[in-house]
């Protein structure tokens, strides 16, 4: 028990450095684009940065109290803080393990004037710096669910046994998941970033409904899966077999390097025009991860039925 009081209290003490550079990270996206904004002198950009940087500094901010909140009440052995860790540990895991594989399979453009063994070497730290990322997200993610682990969350740090929890885990994450993409679906609408529907590029007001639909939906089911309503677990697995059918439509090989060219080329115009040489490779290489996490909720929300039978019986 003591080694596992040891890692539970180091993975608090990462996730309050982890919430800290979050809110650094915040707040200088906030200096530099709402208190310090682009000198008059320079262009203006077709898409409110202020705007822009106040969402992401807000978003990072939440993301960074959250964090903190989360490890100061694993010190206080609290449950929830259990489940946060767990959806942060997903996260780490899926973005580390993501990242490093597209820097690793996609090659750095040449610099002029740069070695190019220098570059290589840049590319193998960065790759390295997510892996690592990955790789504790993968630690937590057995840490947080080992039945020790377990055992020592079902009491509060006073030695009071703490009631089970009717909502499995699983469906608690797949909720807050849906959560927190719903409210992110909300920035690439209000940025004028196109979308994929089914195989199709969406552009202008299409893809603003697109997005907008999709945070609706999310938000909906999210809230719906937390307060344990069956027919939102119907719509929740209804949500994720389209949402993978979609995926594998978008990456499918027939006119896949034509979609990507089309994609790229209505990205707003503060982004690079053109569609670089690596960016189908770096598109199929974040297709399979993204394609496995929408399935992958599908069998824990089949699997967890019970628990929504138990909600409408005692209803």
């Amino acid at each position: 028990m003591h080694r596992l009081w040891i890692g539970i209290r180091t993975s608090a003490v990462l996730s309050i450095i982890g919430s800290l550079l979050a809110l650094a990270f915040g707040g200088l996206m906030l200096f530099t684009t709402v208190v310090k904004p682009l000198s008059a002198g320079a262009a203006p950009s077709p898409i409110p940065l202020p705007v822009i940087g106040a969402v992401m500094a807000a978003l990072f901010g939440m993301l960074g109290g959250l964090g903190i909140w989360t490890a100061v009440d694993i010190f206080r052995r609290r449950g929830w803080a259990r489940v946060s860790m767990l959806v942060f540990a997903a996260l780490l895991t899926f973005i580390g393990a993501s990242a490093a594989a597209a820097i690793l399979v996609v090659p750095f453009p040449l610099q002029r004037g740069v070695d190019p063994r220098t570059m290589h070497a840049i590319r193998l730290g960065i790759a390295g710096v997510y892996a690592v990322l990955a790789v504790i997200g993968l630690w937590w993610l057995v840490l947080f669910n080992l039945p020790s682990t377990k055992e020592y969350f079902a009491k509060d740090a006073s030695g009071v046994p703490a009631t089970p929890p009717a909502r499995p885990l699983s469906i608690s994450v797949i909720a807050w998941w849906l959560l927190a993409g719903g409210l992110l679906s909300a920035v690439p609408g209000a940025i004028g970033m196109p979308a994929f529907a089914f195989g199709a590029v969406l552009t202008g007001w299409a893809a603003l409904a697109t997005y907008s639909a999709l945070a609706v939906a999310q938000v909906l089911l999210g809230a719906g899966l937390l307060r344990r309503i069956e027919s939102a677990r119907r719509a929740a697995i209804a949500y994720f077999c389209l949402t993978a059918v979609s995926g594998a439509l978008a990456f499918a090989p027939p006119g896949f390097t034509a979609r990507m060219e089309a994609f790229q080329s209505a990205m707003p115009s503060v982004f690079p025009a053109g569609t670089p040489a690596q960016m189908p490779t770096l598109s199929a290489v974040l297709a399979v991860p993204g394609i496995a996490l929408a399935a992958l909720p599908i069998w824990f929300l089949v699997r967890r039925r019970a628990a929504f039978v138990k909600s409408v019986a005692a209803s």
